[in-house]
């Protein structure tokens, strides 16, 4: 865990604006691969993709509200650093997801990575094979 705390505190965008900018593009990758796997797949819902929005208007206004209060108390940069690296993370790791339900080719050890995420999504980190 100190090595992950580690990297993002010298982690560092090319300004201010790459803090936003950098999550929402990724976001909109997301969407546009999560459309295409859905339309490849002939599995398109409404439902699911309103779900998907949802959840991608939560994490700008997290991003938003994380620039509000960063800038308005003078706060250190880590901490919106900190929760762009986060949505980054998410983003990407969701991306190459699609990607690999699209049949892309995806390096064994990112499709290890993948699959253990969604294991934890769906059973919780403290589940246990018996």
């Amino acid at each position: 865990m100190e090595d992950i705390i580690q990297f993002v505190s010298q982690f560092h965008f090319r300004n201010e604006l790459w803090v936003l900018f950098i999550p929402l593009g990724l976001m909109a990758i997301d969407v546009l691969t999560g459309i295409i796997k859905a339309w490849a797949h002939n599995d398109f819902q409404s439902a699911i993709m309103r779900a998907g929005l949802a959840k991608k208007a939560g994490e700008i206004m997290i991003l938003v509200v994380g620039e509000l209060v960063s800038y308005g108390l003078m706060l250190p940069d880590v901490i919106m650093n900190c929760i762009s690296f986060y949505i980054i993370f998410m983003e990407v790791m969701s991306i190459m997801e699609n990607a690999d339900e699209l049949g892309i080719p995806i390096p064994k050890f990112v499709r290890d990575v993948i699959n253990n995420v969604d294991d934890k999504l769906q059973h919780g980190d403290d589940h246990k094979e018996e």
